[in-house]
């Protein structure tokens, strides 16, 4: 797994969340990039782009799909991408909102790649990303064999950010990384407990919600950071009650305002919390994986 990620203000040009080689998540672009540099990135605004995919238009719910190709409005994939609206919003008791989250795609590979080089000329090219604006939710995806579990990650952001624009970064994956997963799995990445489960053996993993909360830059995230961020939210999540309304608060509480106390310090103050968080976390992965193997 290489690291994915670049984060920015909604009010700049974009929060850019990209697919890597090994699966969806966002991408590190490098050291020395600034919100001036990357809001001239794009050489013409890239709605304006007469490239983009425009042969059909389908309209799922929040979603108004953009392909360059004939989609049916019946096709699996988009009746999966609308039911994870309904999902996103009950798994965190958040209301659905009506703001339209776009989804371009390409067909052809490389005419996405293209695009992207012509676009977003910074930006390295992978699989699909998530923009967004002041004004827009957008995604941009080719047309490929992983491209439901892409979209997936993808849309999860728009439809987060459509009701909290400001989610910090650990949590914004971890929620995406829990939704990318085929909806049977309920979150359940196996992907990642693999890789957890790997560490623990090796005695190379001691997780630490706080330090995850630090994360500030993209460029920082490994494959050890995504799979974390995924098993916070899991544990949260399918644990207690309790610990699944803590997390639903604090999304509510950032979709006030933005300058919320960290979920750490709920957490840590909260009834029931272990004492040693780190062993809880890793008790999770191992309890997961053995679960698994069965």
């Amino acid at each position: 797994m290489t690291a994915r990620a670049l984060r920015l203000p909604r009010c700049l040009l974009a929060g850019l969340v990209a697919c890597g080689g090994f699966g969806c998540a966002r991408l590190a672009i490098g050291p020395g990039i600034n919100a001036a540099a990357l809001q001239a990135t794009a050489l013409v605004p890239w709605h304006a782009a007469p490239e983009l995919p425009s042969r059909s238009q389908v309209q799922a719910g929040q979603l108004v799909i953009h392909a360059d190709f004939p989609l049916a409005e019946q096709h699996r994939i988009v009746r999966d991408l609308e039911a994870l609206r309904v999902d996103v919003s009950q798994t965190f008791d958040m209301p659905i909102s009506d703001e339209p989250v776009h989804l371009y795609l390409f067909e052809n590979p490389q005419k996405y790649d293209a695009f992207v080089a012509r676009q977003f000329p910074s930006f390295p090219v992978r699989r699909a990303f998530f923009v967004s604006t002041d004004t827009t939710l957008a995604v941009f995806a080719a047309w490929q064999d992983r491209v439901a579990e892409d979209l997936r990650h993808e849309t999860t952001h728009g439809y987060i950010h459509a009701v909290v624009p400001t989610v910090p970064l650990w949590l914004d994956e971890g929620i995406a990384e829990f939704f990318e997963v085929p909806r049977a799995e309920a979150g359940l990445h196996r992907g990642h407990v693999a890789h957890l489960a790997g560490r623990i053996i090796e005695g190379t993993w001691r997780p630490d919600l706080e330090r995850m909360e630090a994360l500030a830059s993209a460029g920082e995230l490994s494959q050890d950071h995504y799979a974390e961020a995924w098993c916070w939210v899991h544990w949260l999540l399918h644990t207690t009650p309790e610990r699944r309304r803590l997390l639903q608060d604090h999304l509510a509480a950032l979709r006030r305002d933005t300058a919320t106390p960290p979920l750490s310090l709920a957490l840590r103050h909260a009834p029931g919390t272990p004492g040693d968080l780190a062993a809880a976390l890793r008790g999770h992965v191992e309890s997961l994986a053995a679960t698994s193997q069965r």
